[in-house]
């Protein structure tokens, strides 16, 4: 018996396919008309689930839309403060350490990250740079450095010059290791000649300082093989001496 009442459920479940499936058999309009038709026919026989999953993506839209703006007005408002804060140091003439405590704090209290650090961090080297901290002002900007993507250029910049400061710190591995960088994020980029002229040098001349004479003698090369005059006469000569030292030693 029981056997019996499952087949014929199931018969029963596809007779109404089939009257379903047959509902707009006899349709003689266009297949724009039908679809039409199927599609308000779909929606007024599943309103609740419809309403309800429109309802959730138009949520869900509102909150993504509402988070980014909420995050744009914090940028905003932190970057009024910050211009504030600085105006401020240059009005009152404050000290080197008073000017580092507040960004210091400033950064700490600061919620929106992403740019915003960014512009801190890039002004806090500085700082500490002037106050003579040279390993500190190269960790911020090797932080800032990392977090950039594009432009290229200020990713290899910032690099650079944290390579300039870990060598005035005396850390000529650390700062090695910046120049290499450096000349890695611009290598492709043509229009660049001159800086990548510069920081293969830079990377040679430190790498023959550490002892590495065939490191050195690769960006050396690297250096001189760059055309046009961007590159700049006084960075071959540079590397043309370099080089010939390596010759002679």
């Amino acid at each position: 018996m029981d056997k019996f009442h499952k087949k014929n459920i199931i018969e029963q479940k596809k007779q109404a396919e089939l009257i379903e499936k047959d509902e707009f058999a006899d349709f003689e309009g266009s297949k724009a008309e039908l679809v039409f038709l199927k599609f308000t026919h779909f929606l007024s026989k599943n309103r609740k689930s419809v309403f309800i999953s429109l309802a959730s993506a138009i949520i869900v839209l509102a909150s993504v839309i509402g988070f980014f703006e909420y995050r744009q007005y914090l940028f905003e408002k932190e970057t009024v403060t910050l211009e504030d804060l600085k105006l401020t140091h240059q009005k009152a003439n404050v000290s080197l350490d008073a000017q580092i405590q507040s960004l210091e704090v400033f950064l700490q209290n600061q919620s929106t990250g992403g740019r915003m650090e960014l512009r801190v961090w890039k002004d806090l080297s500085k700082l500490y740079a002037e106050k003579g901290e040279f390993g500190k002002a190269a960790s911020y900007l090797e932080d800032a450095a990392k977090k950039i993507d594009t432009p290229k250029e200020i990713k290899a910049l910032y690099f650079y010059i944290a390579g300039n400061y870990r060598e005035r710190e005396k850390n000529n591995a650390k700062s090695l290791e910046n120049y290499k960088i450096a000349a890695t994020v611009v290598e492709p980029a043509r229009e660049l000649n001159g800086f990548k002229a510069w920081s293969y040098y830079q990377a040679g001349r430190l790498s023959y300082l550490t002892g590495d004479k065939q490191g050195a003698k690769q960006f050396l090369e690297k250096a001189l093989k760059l055309d046009g005059a961007e590159s700049g006469e006084d960075v071959k000569l540079l590397a043309s001496y370099l080089l010939l030292k390596l010759g002679k030693n």
